[in-house]
C-alpha cells in the first residue's frame, strides 16, 4: 500500500468512532463530564503497549532519553484532549471538526522548521482544496456561523498539540522503530492518566462514576471506540514516515465526509444507533465540498 492509503485509514476509522462516541455520550455518559473519558482515553493505550510487548519484545528496548521524550510525547496526546472535550461542552463536533484542519498547517510549519520537509507549490495549492473541502462539509450552513473566543483558542491549542505529537513520533520512529516508538508512547498517556486520575479530584469521581453506572456492554463497546481510535493514530503515524506530516493531516480532512457517508447509512438502514440531515440543501452541500476535495486529491497525485 502506498503512503495514501494507509493515511485514509485513520479518517475511515475516526469517522466511525465519532458514530460510536456520539451513541455512547448522548445515552449513557451524559453528564460524565471531561474526566472519565480522558482517562478512558489514556489507560486504553496500555492494552496495545501489551499486544505490542508480547508481539514485538525486542523492538521497545532503545534510549532512556528516547523513552523520556516519547513518554511525555504521549501525555502531550492525552492532553490535547483536554481543550478539545471543553470546547465541545458550547460547539457542536461537526465545528471543532472543522478548527481541526489546522493541524496539517501546523503540522507543515513545524516539520519544515524540524524536519526540512516542504511542499511543492501544487502540493500546497491541492492540500488547500482539501481543507477547504473538509470545512466546507463540517459548517452547519442552516444555523448563523459565529466564532467563540474561548472554544476556538481551546481548538487551535488542541490542534497544535497533536501536531507536536505527531512531529516527535517521527523524530523518534525514524531514529528507533515504529513499533518501540508507539509502545512507550501509550505508556506516557497511560502515566499521565494516572497521574491526572490522582491528581484531579473531580475527574477521578467523572471515571468512577462511569464504571459504577454503566452497563459491561456499554463499556466493551466504549473500550472497542477507543482501540479503534488508537489503530486510527497508528496508522496517521506509519503513513508520516512515508510522507511529509502536512500531507497526512490534509488526507484526515476526509473525516467529516465519511462521517456523513457513515451518517447516510446508519439513517437508512440503522436508524436507532443514528441520523443524518438528509435534506435536498445538506446533500448538495456535502457533494460539492466532496468535489473539491477529489479535485485537490487528483491534483496531489498528478
Amino acid at each position: 500500500m502506498n503512503w495514501f492509503t494507509i493515511a485514509l485509514i485513520g479518517p475511515a476509522l475516526w469517522a466511525l468512532v465519532n458514530h460510536i462516541d456520539k451513541y455512547i455520550i448522548s445515552r449513557y455518559f451524559t453528564g460524565r463530564g471531561v474526566g472519565s473519558l480522558v482517562l478512558f482515553t489514556s489507560l486504553s493505550g496500555l492494552i496495545i503497549s501489551i499486544f505490542i510487548l508480547v508481539l514485538g519484545y525486542n523492538q521497545i528496548f532503545t534510549t532512556p532519553l528516547s523513552v523520556i521524550i516519547i513518554g511525555v510525547n504521549g501525555a502531550i496526546l492525552v492532553a490535547a484532549f483536554i481543550p478539545y472535550l471543553y470546547a465541545l461542552e458550547n460547539e457542536e463536533a461537526s465545528w471543532a471538526s472543522s478548527i481541526y484542519q489546522l493541524i496539517p498547517v501546523f503540522g507543515y510549519v513545524l516539520a519544515l522548521v524540524f524536519l526540512k520537509e516542504s511542499l511543492t507549490t501544487m502540493q500546497i495549492f491541492a492540500s488547500l482544496l482539501v481543507v477547504i473541502g473538509a470545512i466546507a462539509i463540517s459548517l452547519d450552513l442552516s444555523k448563523k456561523i459565529r466564532l467563540k473566543a474561548k472554544p476556538f483558542l481551546l481548538m487551535v491549542l488542541s490542534s497544535f498539540m497533536i501536531a507536536v505529537n505527531a512531529l516527535v513520533f517521527k523524530i523518534i520512529a525514524l531514529d528507533q522503530t515504529f513499533w518501540g516508538t508507539a509502545f512507550w508512547e501509550y505508556i506516557g498517556g497511560a502515566i499521565f492518566g494516572l497521574l491526572l486520575f490522582t491528581l484531579i479530584p473531580m475527574y477521578r469521581r467523572q471515571f468512577i462514576a462511569t464504571i459504577n453506572k454503566a452497563r459491561t456492554s456499554v463499556l466493551t463497546v466504549n473500550l472497542i471506540s477507543e482501540l479503534l481510535n488508537i489503530a486510527a493514530k497508528l496508522a496517521a503515524n506509519f503513513a508520516s514516515l512515508l510522507a511529509p506530516l502536512a500531507l497526512v493531516w490534509v488526507v484526515n480532512g476526509f473525516q467529516p465526509l465519511i462521517v456523513f457517508f457513515y451518517g447516510v447509512i446508519l439513517t437508512l438502514f440503522l436508524p436507532m444507533f443514528g441520523k443524518e440531515n438528509l435534506s435536498r440543501k445538506v446533500v448538495t452541500q456535502k457533494l460539492s465540498a466532496m468535489v473539491v476535495m477529489l479535485a485537490g486529491i487528483y491534483l496531489l497525485f498528478r
